[in-house]
């Protein structure tokens, strides 16, 4: 949304990007006019012990249910004088607020799975690869247990604003018209969807070149090394993988880099084989490097398809399950390791598939070259104005 927003300025477009509070450095350091809304959403995911539990389930439904409450007060403010509100993620309320405020407004989804089909599972759900009338049957399953949960708060806020109620806030919130960003080459739209949409690809965003000259030393002493990170999952449990992280690399034989979010020392600090790094563009990291092993986050399977490099998928909760599943599919990897179910012996064969399976790695090539021959932003752009 920040590579959208800039896009948009560009253009001439007076743009404010409303996200959450933490993010606000970084846009203003971009120059992208910024508007904190609600809480620290980092915050809360490093306050769980791990986010594949189904107690970090429960906590996340309830902190959905405030930030959206919070969002009916909050976004009247932010939204005047608006022309055109594009939302994305956890925006309950938005579609709402701009239709009391007879604002336009379109909604961005970075996977397919948001729009309910048969060809996957409603997002709650982790197995991938049932029947259709099983998937079919988990969306409504899910719409009619949602009556009472976000359709019921979001329909009690509709009434305070004079709204009529609506049936199925899932079908609300991605609005008429739903621009889907991510790439064709890892995943389309599949064709029973039933909700308008364009799938525009993958908004990256284009960052300045950082000197890192102790990052140069370590690529230019070996082979590439196999890159892990598990980007906004929590700081304790990715702390917990270091370990088996850098035993399942040494047992494929490759040297690692490893993103650092958590702030005490890692026994694996002076290894010459290991290397740590923060909040480095990922686009200029992965292709430099032999195999990526992420959490499965849209953002991070866009960018190590983008970037031409096999992929190992650990998801931990959501969509997460998806892309893994899709990736497999589209053989830009190997089969995913649930976080519940990472093991090093397990995860070092995986790395050992990357590093030996010529289809894989012809896959991921061919991925890249699709996805880097389109413009996603400006196809982006062009839709919404």
């Amino acid at each position: 949304m920040l590579a959208l927003s800039l896009a948009l300025r560009s253009e001439g477009h007076e743009v404010l990007l409303a996200a959450p509070p933490e993010k606000a450095a970084w846009a203003q350091q971009l120059g992208c006019p910024f508007q904190p809304l609600g809480t620290n959403v980092t915050a809360f995911i490093d306050s769980m012990r791990d986010a594949h539990s189904l107690r970090s389930g429960f906590q996340f439904i309830s902190y959905l249910r405030r930030e959206t409450a919070r969002q009916f007060e909050i976004f009247p403010k932010i939204l005047a004088g608006a022309d055109l509100v594009v939302g994305a993620s956890l925006v309950g309320a938005l579609s709402s607020v701009t239709e009391s405020m007879g604002i336009a407004y379109r909604y961005v989804a970075f996977t397919p799975q948001l729009l309910p089909s048969g060809n996957h599972p409603f997002l709650a759900f982790k197995h991938h690869g049932f029947p259709k009338w099983c998937n079919r049957m988990g969306w409504r399953l899910a719409g009619m247990l949602d009556k009472f949960n976000l359709t019921r708060l979001i329909n009690m806020n509709r009434k305070r604003l004079s709204l009529d109620p609506i049936q199925d806030a899932w079908l609300h919130i991605l609005g008429r018209g739903t621009i889907v960003a991510s790439d064709r080459a890892v995943a389309e739209v599949p064709t029973d969807v039933e909700v308008p949409c364009t799938q525009t690809g993958y908004m990256h965003l284009k960052q300045p070149d950082q000197e890192f000259p102790d990052l140069e030393d370590f690529l230019d002493a070996g082979s590439p090394p196999v890159y892990a990170g598990f980007g906004s999952m929590p700081k304790q449990d990715q702390a917990r993988n270091v370990s088996m992280i850098v035993e399942a690399a040494r047992a494929a034989g490759r040297r690692l880099v490893m993103t650092k979010f958590w702030d005490e020392p890692s026994e694996y600090s002076d290894a010459e084989d290991v290397f740590f790094i923060e909040k480095y563009p990922h686009l200029k990291l992965f292709p430099r490097m032999a195999a990526v092993i992420h959490h499965g986050g849209a953002g991070t399977t866009a960018s190590a398809a983008a970037s031409g490099v096999p992929q190992i998928i650990v998801p931990h909760i959501l969509d997460q399950y998806y892309w893994g599943h899709h990736v497999y599919r589209s053989r830009l990897g190997p089969k995913p390791i649930w976080r519940s179910r990472l093991r090093a012996k397990k995860l070092a064969r995986r790395i050992e598939e990357c590093l030996s399976n010529d289809c894989i790695r012809r896959n991921a090539n061919a991925a890249s070259e699709a996805i880097r021959g389109e413009n996603s932003v400006s196809m982006t752009v062009r839709e919404i104005t």
